[in-house]
């Protein structure tokens, strides 16, 4: 049996904004306006934002197989009960993917690509008289941030660390990570989503983007306060830069641990709390994918990381 547009839509997750078209499901993890913010500020960054990182269909069948039809995305994962089970890259010519599924109910969760083309899937289909229902979390997270957030050059998408934290809560999650993106506060609306905590983890692209830490200041500031605004009552959680390997070496607006301080400081002045990033995985270059990015190894690593600090509810940790 295929599944229907409104089971379909029960079971997305991870979106701002869907549409139907033609019995198609589109669904974006950001929204028009916020898309059109990147636009005035920085055009080439706009296949990023419109990346479907984070989104997925996310359902318990008890079906001894999903078979699904693609219309475009390069890298599609499956997860059975939270397990990475398939990983599929459609060719031209071979747009199914379908996994086997273990005897009795499971957890499925059909991971779009966080990378390049935004996925989009036609068609998802289970055995016949299979049961149905969509998963049901146990709390709301908003990720915001830069490549690092959208999961830049992770092997495997669903290990990247916004999708390893939203797995170990057991929670839903709108993952708004932006490669290439810096502190834009047109870039933070209110697009009806209540997240109970907002990670936000901007910095390492900011490094060098302005001429001068003061400039970096008042953007790193109205963001924040932007944030506190929009997601009053939420806990929100600024993450200041991770280590990098090109980090020697000053740029015209100074260096890269007083770029890191003073993120630390915007977040603390707006009442937010702060977790130390230079300390969530270790400074090595196995843990790196390059000079800038975790790997798979260093992602689980951070994700570790934020995932205690979240559960420890501290006011600030650094």
């Amino acid at each position: 049996m295929k599944l229907g547009a409104e089971q379909l839509r029960a079971a997305a997750a991870g979106a701002a904004e869907c549409r139907e078209e033609d019995g198609i499901l589109y669904l974006s993890k950001v929204t028009a306006e916020q898309t059109e913010a990147w636009r005035r500020a920085m055009e080439w960054i706009v296949p990023n934002a419109l990346a479907t990182t984070g989104i997925r269909l996310d359902f318990h069948t008890d079906s001894p197989f999903v078979r699904i039809e693609t219309a475009g995305g390069a890298k599609f994962e499956i997860l059975t009960d939270g397990l990475l089970t398939a990983q599929f890259r459609p060719v031209e010519g071979n747009r199914i993917l379908e996994a086997a599924l273990p005897e009795g109910e499971h957890r499925v969760t059909v991971v779009y690509p966080s990378h390049g083309e935004p996925g989009v899937i036609r068609s998802v289909e289970l055995a016949d008289g299979s049961s149905f229902a969509s998963h049901r979390t146990k709390g709301k997270l908003l990720f915001l941030g830069d490549s690092i957030t959208q999961g830049w050059n992770s092997v495997y998408d669903s290990l990247s660390f916004a999708w390893q934290v939203t797995l170990a809560r057991d929670a839903d999650s709108v993952i708004q990570g932006i490669g290439g993106a810096v502190f834009l506060p047109d870039s933070v609306t209110d697009f009806g989503y209540r997240p109970d905590t907002v990670v936000a983890a901007w910095g390492t692209n900011d490094f060098g983007f302005y001429r001068t830490l003061g400039e970096l200041e008042e953007r790193a500031e109205e963001t924040f306060s932007r944030i506190r605004t929009i997601y009053a009552g939420a806990r929100i959680l600024a993450v200041t830069p991770t280590w990098r390997r090109d980090e020697e070496g000053d740029r015209a607006m100074g260096s890269f641990a007083a770029c890191r301080e003073t993120v630390k400081k915007a977040a603390e002045r707006t009442g937010i709390e702060v977790l130390d990033g230079y300390v969530l995985y270790p400074h090595r270059d196995e843990f790196m994918a390059d000079d800038v990015h975790p790997n798979d190894l260093g992602f689980s690593q951070y994700a570790a990381h934020l995932t205690e600090a979240l559960r420890a509810g501290k006011e600030t940790i650094c």
